[in-house]
């Protein structure tokens, strides 16, 4: 287990090192608030070379108490897949995760990005070794997501499995979002974050990542 402090300042967690005995648990605090991208990145740099799987925890979400029981099933049982998906919801089971079918593969490229069969967050439980070269934006301090599920979905589908594994509180239930509305401006401004970090990563290349930036431009002013 890799464990990301962002809040160095925070003092609540002073005492939280000293109480980790289980040398399965790596602990680290950033020098400065750098954002979730970032700390999952340090995460990833940091995982255990045999370690198979990943999962991200968001502090302000938690594991249903049969989450990891059900995804070690799963994987057990559905030996041909590396990415599983499954929901993410409220305490009172209410969904935030909204798939079309259950039990069955999804592209995230088309699913997702492009046709928006499925929306709404997810639990991702990914294989170890699909992640070797993939990191999340190093341009984009928090969400944007997307880049680097899109990197994945290059290789591999998802397999979505309807059980409730992350549970929120960080979410309001009216706008869906824990942070303020962006501008257009600044969306703009991450927009051509993209397209600089699409060439670096050579996404460009690929007309799925072209046609999903351009949809994202149309957006900005059509709404």
């Amino acid at each position: 287990m890799v464990i990301v402090n962002d809040s160095p300042d925070d003092n609540s967690y002073q005492a939280f090192a000293s109480s980790i005995t289980d040398p399965r648990i790596h602990y680290y605090v950033n020098d400065e608030n750098r954002g979730v991208n970032y700390s999952r990145n340090r995460a990833l740099d940091t995982v255990s070379k045999d370690s198979d799987w990943v999962i991200f925890l968001d502090d302000d979400d938690y594991l249903a108490p049969d989450a990891l029981e059900t995804l070690h099933e799963l994987i057990n049982k559905r030996t041909d897949c590396s990415w599983f998906v499954t929901n993410r919801a409220y305490a009172d089971g209410t969904l935030v995760t909204k798939y079309p079918e259950l039990e069955t593969w999804y592209s995230y490229i088309k699913d997702v990005l492009i046709l928006k069969r499925c929306k709404g967050d997810v639990t991702h439980c990914i294989k170890t070794s699909l992640l070797t070269n993939i990191r999340y934006s190093k341009y984009i301090k928090q969400a944007e997501e997307w880049l680097f599920y899109y990197q994945i979905a290059l290789r591999e589908k998802i397999f979505y499995h309807n059980h409730n594994s992350t549970l929120t509180d960080g979410y309001d239930k009216v706008s869906g979002l824990n942070f303020r509305k962006r501008t257009i401006s600044e969306q703009f401004e991450t927009l051509l974050s993209f397209i600089r970090e699409g060439r670096e990563l050579h996404l460009l290349q690929h007309p799925t990542f072209v046609v999903y930036l351009f949809m994202r431009l149309v957006r900005l002013y059509i709404k």
